[in-house]
């Protein structure tokens, strides 16, 4: 297989923005401090604040690799302002659709021990959105890909309470012709595997709670994967597995692909680095498995980088030429 390469346009020399949608958007806080113990104030580093949340960092990235994007995300209350900020001066502001809410949009938060270099996060419990504030997130990615003639559209990040689980399906219903690109986990990524979309991208873990049971060998995901295919009506299912690399799941056909093997840094925003790479190649009129081979490099790519940051494009060239 011939590496793509990560900045390429579609075969037809044009690239319609990836829209995506991020229902449950997080304030990303990164600190540090010596030694994490138990009762003892812990003195912290400058906190460093970056926009967080599934199709937010799928957006993040497809901006790095140089291809155009609108995020839609509901924000609300003082973390909701200071990260409509900070992803404005990221994407630009005609970039970002952003729909008010009524609750505050929620904070995650990871502390480093600089001693260990062990990592903790902890991520605090999203709003509630209200029927209406759905009506209008979904109203905003449908006009938005309308008017700009978006063949992908990504969905990634938790469900937060108040969204009924036919989201997903609303959405495609919303979307003709244009692919549909799933993220999601626990009960959410069963609605998502009902929902008609193009592509589901469970986590071998997430895969092995929807199947229920112990995935303990390759064999049992390819065999899980299948199954889980065979019982949904999305067209493609990509298993990741975490420095694994990616299983691809279609009526046809089963392809493995294999990450190569980096020293972790830290895996946050792995998950959706790779859900970038592959929209984006998707986007670009990739075939699928080259699609999803440059997921699996930015995904790796994105183990490289501290804290939550997000991969970086020499990476991602660099790791797409090591996948075969």
């Amino acid at each position: 297989m011939a590496a793509p390469h990560p900045h390429a346009n579609s075969s037809d020399g044009t690239s319609a923005p990836v829209v995506t949608l991020t229902l449950n958007p997080a304030l990303d806080v990164s600190l540090t401090t010596e030694v994490v113990v138990p009762t003892h104030k812990l003195r912290t580093g400058r906190p460093l604040y970056q926009p967080g949340g599934g199709g937010i960092n799928v957006s993040r990235v497809c901006r790095r690799l140089g291809e155009p994007t609108i995020a839609v995300l509901p924000l609300g209350g003082p973390p909701g302002g200071r990260m409509a900020q900070l992803l404005i001066d990221e994407l630009d502001a005609a970039d970002v659709r952003t729909i008010a809410i009524v609750g505050d949009t929620r904070e995650s938060i990871s502390i480093v021990s600089n001693t260990s270099g062990d990592q903790y996060r902890f991520v605090l419990p999203g709003p509630e959105l209200s029927h209406a504030e759905v009506d209008l997130c979904l109203d905003a990615v449908a006009t938005s890909a309308l008017a700009a003639g978006s063949r992908c559209i990504a969905v990634s990040g938790s469900v937060p309470d108040g969204v009924e689980l036919d989201i997903f399906s609303r959405l495609v219903e919303l979307v003709p012709g244009a692919a549909v690109i799933i993220d999601t986990s626990g009960p959410a990524l069963s609605a998502a595997l009902r929902s008609g979309a193009h592509l589901v991208k469970p986590s071998a873990r997430e895969l092995a709670a929807e199947v229920d049971r112990e995935l303990l060998t390759e064999a049992d995901i390819v065999d899980a994967a299948r199954q889980v295919k065979a019982q949904s009506d999305v067209e493609v299912v990509v298993v990741s597995i975490g420095p694994g690399g990616a299983v691809v799941v279609t009526a046809d056909d089963t392809t493995r692909l294999r990450a190569p093997t980096v020293q972790v840094r830290s895996a946050v925003g792995a998950g959706d680095s790779m859900v970038a790479g592959i929209t984006i190649g998707l986007n670009r009129g990739l075939d699928l498995t080259q699609a999803v081979a440059l997921g699996v490099a930015a995904g790796t790519a994105a183990v490289l980088t501290d804290g939550t940051d997000l991969c970086r494009p020499d990476d991602v060239e660099r790791l797409l030429a090591l996948i075969g």
